[in-house]
């Protein structure tokens, strides 16, 4: 995974360096002093293009992972059921959801959903594959309200207004 994220990054770096080489017509540029502020004039475009640049690594990040940290079949067929339903929010970024799972004495095992080191839900489970359907697509409604509401709350702050209190 690392592997895959590093090449990405090389990638992009490799066609930002080969845009920066490219031959351009020589600009003549204002290198005075400006003596209000007692600094040198900066290309504004060159500093737009390496902001957009930085911009684009970092949009590199890989959203929407699904972690599958199971170790039965009963919390293997969860995260199945739960993997398939599975669709992400339109604009919904930089998330991950994991779904654990701990053997529990007995069939049951208690699978546990987190989205971004926030656990939404613990519960035990029985090995019924109609149970785990159920609750897999009851967990699948509550991550996308979830990061709806995250999204949200983003925009507001983003705004600078206060986010709206459930109750």
């Amino acid at each position: 995974m690392y592997s895959l994220f590093l090449l990405l990054l090389l990638v992009v770096a490799g066609e930002a360096y080969a845009q920066q080489k490219k031959p351009q017509q020589p600009e003549p540029q204002d290198t005075t002093l400006n003596l209000e502020k007692g600094v040198e004039s900066i290309d504004l475009e060159q500093a737009g293009q390496y902001e957009q640049n930085i911009r684009s690594s970092a949009d590199l990040e890989i959203d929407g992972l699904i972690v599958d940290k199971t170790i039965t079949k009963v919390g293997r067929d969860f995260y199945d059921v739960f993997q398939r339903q599975w669709e992400a929010p339109p604009m919904a970024q930089n998330f991950t959801i994991q779904i654990e799972e701990l053997p529990s004495r007995g069939n049951i095992t208690v699978v546990s959903l987190s989205v971004n080191e926030d656990k939404l839900f613990e519960q035990p489970l029985q090995p019924r594959y109609d149970i785990i359907e159920e609750v897999a697509t009851y967990m699948v409604g509550v991550v996308y309200d979830y990061l709806m509401n995250d999204q949200l709350n983003k925009q507001l702050e983003a705004e600078g207004k206060k986010a709206r209190e459930v109750f």
